[in-house]
């Protein structure tokens, strides 16, 4: 097939089989721009970033991916039915100053996160109570959920059995949790007994750096979500709620098909209260708080309409806008990237795809002061 990209951005075309076996041709553009603010249209970036062509981790997730964190989202993905908005890289204090803790937040349109950042502190055993040391001043708090509520305790029961994990669900990557005895029964009796042992003997541990600013985390043995503004991995529980039943009924009657109760909110990565109902149009108002050195800061998505055009070898044509599922802001790089999709049921073969974009006026509004 002949394709003519005319947008500037870089794009990947590739198949995709759905839920129901169904395959389908995605079309997938990416497009990096400049963070910057005043609230003022993200301009794009004079070099663009690639495609993202699998998932990037931090951490050793060949070894022990539930101690990993996804750092890029790749981009190869079937659909998602609304938008993601995830922040990445490290969060820094106004000026630079060096803080024992300060609020961090976002805001898309009238959606707001706000949460409480601290910099390495500990908990501290006295007696049967567990105790907050204070935090240690610092200028920068990685976004990354090994700051967050969570953990995962590793043993081996015998010199011949495998590696047993005890962990938290929902952040197994994270740190400050200790296991309860309801958690030690995923483990074998010679497992539980080691880890017993050593729960016993432990009177310090790092405590969560990233928390929900109104349910600050008091002890380990708290029972609260793990925080944060990063892409969750696939294996996070938040995720993994929506994958389906891989049971013996499905490798007998639809492997190598997804479950029949696969549910497609599986493909959002973004934390579940930073995903956009619906999609985001491209021109919304964005709001940092406590992440940027220059304090509070205000852009405005720069109103990119990105436009495909499809005819098949019959001459048959299908054209209109992709649709921007991802916007992923990189503190670090201080870029903003946008992710536009289009997902195509599969029919006859297609002879031509055209890509190029449509820069739409923007409408000024009065947002000082929101």
């Amino acid at each position: 097939m002949q394709i003519d990209n005319r947008s500037g951005f870089p794009h990947a075309w590739f198949e995709k089989t759905g839920p129901g076996g169904v395959v389908y041709d995605v079309l997938v553009l990416r497009g990096t721009f400049a963070l910057s603010g005043n609230y003022q249209p993200l301009q794009r970036a004079e070099v663009q970033a690639p495609i993202v062509y699998a998932d990037e981790y931090d951490g050793h997730p060949e070894a022990n991916p539930l101690q990993s964190v996804l750092r890029r989202e790749g981009d190869l993905l079937l659909f998602k039915a609304a938008s993601d908005v995830y922040v990445t890289g490290s969060a820094r204090s106004t000026g630079g100053a060096a803080l024992t803790g300060w609020l961090a937040g976002i805001r898309v349109g009238t959606r707001r996160k706000l949460l409480q950042l601290h910099g390495p502190r500990r908990f501290v055993r006295q007696g049967q109570q567990w105790h907050l040391s204070s935090a240690e001043p610092v200028n920068q708090v990685p976004l990354d959920y090994r700051y967050a509520f969570g953990g995962c305790y590793s043993v081996m029961a015998s010199q011949q059995s495998e590696v047993e994990r005890v962990y938290n669900p929902e952040n197994p990557a994270g740190c400050g949790w200790l296991p309860a005895e309801a958690d030690l029964q995923a483990v074998s009796p010679e497992a539980q007994e080691q880890i017993r042992q050593w729960l016993e003997g432990v009177s310090e541990l790092p405590a969560p750096q990233i928390e929900d600013a109104e349910a600050p985390i008091t002890s380990p043995h708290d029972v609260l979500p793990p925080q944060g503004f990063a892409p969750l991995a696939r294996w996070s529980q938040a995720r993994l709620r929506y994958a389906g039943t891989y049971d013996e009924h499905w490798q007998r009657e639809r492997y190598p098909l997804l479950p029949d109760d696969f549910d497609e909110r599986f493909y959002q990565a973004a934390p579940p209260d930073l995903i956009q109902p619906g999609y985001l149009s491209g021109d919304e108002f964005i709001s940092l708080l406590g992440m940027l050195p220059e304090g509070l800061t205000h852009f405005r998505l720069p109103g990119v309409l990105a436009l495909a055009s499809l005819t098949s070898t019959s001459g048959h044509c299908r054209q209109g806008p992709l649709v921007l599922d991802t916007v992923a802001i990189d503190l670090d790089a201080r870029q903003v990237s946008l992710i536009w999709r289009g997902t195509f049921e599969r029919g006859e073969p297609w002879r031509r795809l055209a890509i190029g974009t449509l820069d739409v006026p923007l409408v000024q509004e009065d947002v000082h002061g929101a």
